[in-house]
């Protein structure tokens, strides 16, 4: 649904927010739905790149976009009511769990990043990975350097 309602797909960014903000307020405490508007500003991200020439991921545009005060109430929600909430696994647990670990990277939030980095362990999912240059390289130097592995 989010992608449907993304700006890549046949909806606005507004249509795909909102969504996003009223899914996860509404989800319960432990529902990995609380990580859809963080994954919504990932998609927000990739449509950026997509538009413009020059990366959305570099510069001034970028830290405005991972640190502006919705960005950390949303990375917020997602921490305390799902990956603090000790909820059970499920099947795309992998694949949000790289979605945090990139926000929380993106927002300079190495702390809590390395508590999901070492729930990832060595797997990385493409996606968000694959909005940044080098991916794989990218996705092990922040594992590295957040759980002291490269020490």
């Amino acid at each position: 649904m989010l992608r449907y309602l993304s700006p890549r797909g046949h909806g606005t960014v507004p249509d795909m927010m909102d969504f996003a903000w009223q899914a996860a307020f509404q989800a319960p405490h432990g529902s990995p739905v609380a990580l859809l508007p963080v994954t919504a500003r990932v998609e927000l991200a990739a449509h950026r790149q997509a538009r413009s020439e020059q990366s959305a991921l570099d510069g001034l545009g970028e830290n405005a976009h991972w640190s502006e005060p919705r960005a950390v109430q949303e990375i917020d929600t997602a921490l305390s009511r799902w990956f603090r909430a000790a909820a059970t696994p499920h099947a795309e647990a992998v694949a949000d769990l790289n979605v945090l670990a990139f926000a929380l990277s993106r927002a300079h939030r190495p702390d809590e990043a390395a508590l999901v980095f070492r729930r990832i362990g060595r797997h990385m999912t493409a996606h968000p990975w694959d909005l940044l240059p080098a991916p794989e390289r990218t996705f092990r130097y922040w594992r590295d350097q957040t759980t002291g592995r490269g020490t």
